[in-house]
């Protein structure tokens, strides 16, 4: 997927990492009140591994860089413009958050950060 700066981001680039993958739209007030929490796991599990994506579904770049501004967002966006891999994770409605293992395998998946996520991180980075 193409990032706002024309870097992108591929599967390779998470492969044997822990990942977050944090599906969203500018126009979901859910995904704005979490982006302080996403911000804040970046802050906590960045340095110890952990790499964090931000996904954000269908929508043009202007529209995705006034939602980044918006929501005060500090980690690595990217566009599904064509939403393939949206529908691959079997997204249903946003936000949506995956943790992903060093394999690549689900280890969390809601519309939520969850409480206990530094635990779920923690565990992973331990596997």
């Amino acid at each position: 997927l193409a990032g706002l700066d024309g870097s992108e981001i591929s599967s390779k680039d998470i492969a044997g990492k822990p990942a977050v993958l944090v599906f969203w739209t500018a126009w979901c007030p859910r995904c704005k009140e979490e982006a302080p929490h996403i911000n804040q796991l970046v802050a906590e599990f960045e340095s110890k591994g952990v790499k964090v994506v931000g996904i954000n579904i269908g929508q043009g770049e202007a529209r995705v860089r006034e939602g980044i501004k918006d929501f005060g967002i500090h980690y690595p966006i990217v566009r599904d413009a064509d939403t393939s891999v949206s529908r691959t994770y079997k997204v249903v409605g946003t936000p949506t958050i995956v943790f992903l293992d060093k394999k690549g395998a689900v280890q969390y998946f809601g519309n939520e950060l969850p409480k206990d996520y530094a635990d779920r991180l923690n565990s992973i980075i331990g596997s």
